[in-house]
């Protein structure tokens, strides 16, 4: 209904298949034009984000997320690659399909963004970009080793957009404006994940020389015909993807309306505050996805009282 057209360009991909998602970052609301890549590939029921933290406070969107245990980075690297790797461990670990969604730069491309970058560049001597930022390398690195077991390739992606007017970023005030972009522009490379480079240091270059790559190929689209080059099918066909995006909508409606009137005839409008209290409780204290970490991850609770239970037999 936005009438917002998505184009795919680049390699021809496989349906299903569980990837490592690296894109650049131009706007905030990148991460929601990433999912309807991930529709279009078979992806939406393995997809995980990773995202800053004070996403999680958002209301019904972040307690979901929390649920959902995406994987939520506080910009302290000290802390966040600890998280980063519980967080991917509980999936792998638990035999959860699993495909990531990360921005290596960490942020969007504002104005002041850019300038950091630069100078970032210059203290470096490294180039200065336009369309891009200098991307943030260690978390990429760390996330090909936690999944170079599971996930089978990395997608390379390139995403850009005809802007509603020239110029002007897609942002969550322009949606709410009815402001959309008329074009959604996604290009996708796959690259084995066997082929890529396996020490840490290497992996650092990789992921530098794809967001070089990316800044020549976003100078080419936005001062070019704006395109990236022929279309490729997506590895579900419209209707595929128009079904499923009903059938999930029916689901959340009938799922939430069923919530909402059982809790309604149960205990009246208190509900409502009831469960918004709970919901700022659970993020106060880290979150629900901090929560279930703390019972089922590596380190948690029950992880601890099996190891105990396990010495036990032993002894």
């Amino acid at each position: 209904w936005c009438q917002v057209r998505i184009v795919l360009s680049g390699d021809e991909l496989p349906r299903g298949e569980e990837a490592l998602i690296v894109c650049n970052h131009r706007t905030r609301i990148d991460w929601m034009f990433m999912w309807c890549l991930c529709l279009r590939l078979g992806l939406l029921d393995t997809m995980k984000i990773v995202l800053k933290d004070s996403l999680k406070s958002w209301p019904a969107f972040g307690w979901a997320m929390q649920s959902f245990m995406f994987v939520f980075l506080a910009r302290d690297k000290s802390k966040d690659l600890e998280h980063m790797e519980d967080v991917l461990h509980y999936h792998t670990s638990n035999a959860h399909p699993l495909s990531l969604i990360l921005f290596p730069e960490g942020t969007d491309l504002s104005d002041i963004n850019i300038e950091r970058s630069n100078n970032y560049a210059i203290q470096n001597k490294l180039p200065k970009y336009k369309y891009v930022l200098h991307p943030k390398v260690v978390g990429w690195s760390r996330s090909v080793a936690l999944l170079r077991d599971t996930c089978k390739a990395v997608y390379e992606v390139t995403i850009a957009y005809h802007d509603f007017q020239e110029g002007e970023r897609p942002s969550e005030l322009g949606l709410l404006a009815a402001r959309y972009p008329t074009e959604v522009h996604l290009h996708v490379q796959r690259h084995k994940m066997s082929l890529l480079p396996e020490a840490p240091a290497e992996l650092e270059q990789w992921c530098r020389q794809s967001f070089s790559r990316r800044e020549k190929r976003l100078q080419q689209f936005y001062t070019g015909p704006k395109r990236f080059g022929a279309e490729v099918p997506s590895p579900l066909s419209q209707d595929e993807c128009e079904g499923e995006w009903r059938m999930a909508v029916v689901f959340w409606f009938v799922a939430s309306s069923f919530s909402a009137l059982s809790l309604l005839l149960l205990f009246g409008w208190v509900w409502a505050l009831g469960a918004a209290g709970v919901w700022l409780v659970l993020t106060r204290l880290g979150g629900a996805d901090a929560i279930e970490l703390r019972l089922h991850g590596e380190q948690g609770v029950y992880a601890s009282l099996r190891g105990e239970n396990e010495q036990k037999k032993i002894n």
